[in-house]
């Protein structure tokens, strides 16, 4: 039983240790990158709510 558990500890800090890993498994937290952000124009309202479009 001792073996087992000291065996799913080892393999679960090998396993967390290893980058890619962390991106497989969505544990790395990305952050967006400033340069590449673009702003968008206002949304437009419609004049009249009570018109449907054609």
């Amino acid at each position: 039983m001792k073996k087992i558990l000291s065996l799913m500890l080892v393999l679960s800090c090998v396993l967390c240790a290893c980058g890619l890993t962390k991106k497989d498994l969505g544990l790395n937290r990305t952050t967006p990158d400033e340069t590449q952000v673009q702003m968008r124009p206002p949304l437009d309202l419609p004049p009249d709510f009570d018109t449907l479009p054609e």
